[in-house]
Formats: C-alpha cells, structure tokens, sequence
C-alpha cells in the first residue's frame, strides 16, 4: 500500500506576516507525516506556474488537495491555469474558508467551481454549517484556524516578572459586521489607564503588530490581555448588508457606526452569528497569559470564571476584572487552566487528527 500524498496550497508573503494562523498550518502539516504533504506556496515566484495540468497529472496520484486560508481569504490567489490543474485532479478537495464575512459569494462560486468536497469552517455553528451544505452540498466540518506549538507559544515568564499589565494588538473592524468591539475594548482600558494606574502596551496600529516569534515574545511580557471573539454578529452568504453599509460610509463619510446600526442592524430579522474564537486568544492562553475578555460563547472552548475573566459589554465591571487581574493566585489559576485547554484542544495534532477524521469521510 502507497503512502498517502497530500497537495497542500497557500500563500505566504510579506501581507501576512503577522497572521500566525496563516503561516501555521503549512508548517505543521509538512512536520507531520501522516498525510504525506507536498506544500506549494503561491507567492513564491514561479509556483503557481508550475501547478499545471501537465506537471500535475506526471506526478502519482493524490489522495487529497487542501487549498488553506491563505489561498483565497482577503484575496483570490489560485486562478487561471493552476486554479484549472486543481480542479481537474482526480482527488477530494478541502477548502479553509478564511475571513468568513466578506466576499462570500466569490468564495462559493470559487468552492463550487473547484468541486469542493469538504469545506472547513472556522465557525462552530450548527447554524453556519447548515446553510453551508445547503449552499455547496457538501461536506462541513469546524476546525479552529489556529494551531498551537508549543515550541514557540509558551509560558516562558513567571507572571510576577512581567513588566506589561495588559497588552494588547489589534485591528479596527469594518462596520459592517454589526459591532465594533476591537475598537471600543482598548478605548476603554486606555480611558482607564490614570485612573486604575494600569501599565498598558495597546495599540491597533498594523505597523505595531508582530511577526509570531515577536508576538510570543511580546505575550510573555504581559501579565494580562484583552480580547473578543471574532467575525460578525449577522453571518450572510450573499454580502448583501456588508456591500449596503460599504456603499452608505462611502455617500457619507462623516457616517458613525451608530448611524450604521440603525440604518442597517437595528431591526435585522433573525440574525446569524458568525462569531467564533480568536487566535490571538488560544495563542495568549498557551503564553500562560491571563485574559480579560467580553462576554461570549468562544466556540465552547473556553468558559467564564473558569478560563478568562469575564467582562460585560457595557464594560460596568471593569474595575473588577482588573482587580481580579492583580489577584496573582487567582490569575495564576485562570492561566494555567486556559493554558491546558491550549494544548489538549489546539496542539497541532489534535487539529490535523481532526482534519483526518473528516478526510476519511470524503475519501
């Protein structure tokens, strides 16, 4: 019997540096044997020109192709004759669908036409998944979009030695996923800072994010982050209120993300929720660092009291969660506890184990 042979595509350059998530399933996917990977990355010079047919079809047969959150999440990189080899080989082809709330009818009408047979989602909603096989028929399966090593996320610092209180990298959100957590949560700790005298490093800036050995790093320097869970409160695969709330900032400029929730979210009827767990999150509990994070449902992973302190959304208890950051026994406890669900449930195994399982039900 032939070893399995796995075509691994994505796309690593300079634009994603800094998503770790991105940069970390090639990686692991070559360290693990099991699968026989065979990784293309797009952005190197030459490497889409060499998956064509010809190339493609001298090789022996693949036993699947995964096409990971890099080949098409902000943007569409496997096209013309590559995209058409793909589609072409006799073999399941696996899609990790990034990004899950912008472009997605190109994002199904790129499924569609590759032929996917598995969609991995970053979503754990029976609800996403649903609509998913209805849209695509075929098959759905939640896997989390980032993995751990724990080579590289660690809990290297005693939380004493840490000079951060809390820190924080981030992005500001579009309006149109409906919220704008990632803008409000560091206002809020920054409106804060002189009055509870917190030790702060928080910034949204793209030019102060890090590449991952600096983010680990910068982890290990903190005491405490903050965080939310990711995507939008109203998942849709047509796009129709992200492209109507697009056109409305773009006729009015001076448009606030109140004027956006009442024009657009206020009377949304019966939303669904595409939110789900961060990476930077499952990357700070492995770190060993203590989390203050929004109240929500973290794709069930982690839970309130238990693994994070928990604030509300109208951020009432805020003195109280810092306070319970400087509890170093009870910060001790929430980290270590989040830290083992880090590694039991995101160690790159476990992942690719799962991503085996699925595979065997396509095959």
């Amino acid at each position: 019997m032939s070893p399995p042979r796995t075509l691994v595509v994505h796309s690593a350059d300079d634009a994603n540096r800094t998503l770790s998530y991105q940069l970390g399933w090639p990686e692991a996917l070559e360290r693990d044997l099991t699968l026989g990977a065979e990784t293309v990355n797009l952005s190197v010079r030459g490497a889409a020109a060499g998956l064509t047919a010809r190339s493609l079809l001298g090789r022996r047969r693949f036993d699947a192709v995964l096409l990971l959150h890099s080949v098409f999440s902000n943007v569409r990189n496997l096209s013309g004759h590559a995209f058409e080899a793909i589609r072409r080989l006799d073999a399941p082809k696996v899609y990790f669908i990034g990004n899950e709330y912008k472009l997605m009818p190109e994002k199904m009408a790129f499924a569609e036409e590759l032929g996917v047979n598995l969609l991995v989602t970053q979503i754990a909603s029976p609800e996403v998944a649903g609509l998913y096989r209805a849209r695509l028929g075929c098959e759905v399966e939640y896997i989390s979009n980032t993995g751990i090593d724990p080579e590289v996320f660690a809990a290297r610092t005693p939380w004493h030695d840490r000079p951060i209180e809390i820190g924080y990298r981030g992005f500001d959100a579009p309006l149109y996923l409906g919220h704008i957590d990632r803008r409000r949560l560091p206002e809020a700790f920054l409106n804060a800072q002189e009055r509870l005298a917190l030790r702060l490093d928080i910034s949204l800036d793209a030019e102060a994010r890090f590449d991952v050995q600096g983010w680990a790093a910068f982890l290990n320097r903190c005491r405490g982050t903050i965080g939310c869970e990711a995507g939008t409160d109203y998942f849709e695969l047509d796009d129709r209120t992200r492209h109507g709330v697009n056109a409305y900032v773009e006729a009015n400029a001076d448009a606030s993300f109140e004027d956006v929730w009442e024009r657009y979210f206020r009377s949304y009827s019966n939303p669904v929720s595409g939110r789900t767990i961060s990476g930077r999150i499952i990357e700070a509990a492995a770190t060993g660092t203590v989390q203050i994070l929004l109240e929500g449902d973290y794709a069930g992973h982690f839970v309130p009291g238990e693994h994070y302190i928990p604030l509300r959304k109208d951020y009432a208890n805020l003195d109280e969660a810092v306070a319970c950051l400087r509890d170093e026994a009870r910060s001790s406890q929430l980290a270590e506890a989040a830290r083992v669900v880090a590694l039991e449930q995101f160690a790159w195994p476990v992942l690719i184990g799962q991503l085996r399982s699925a595979l065997r039900r396509i095959s």
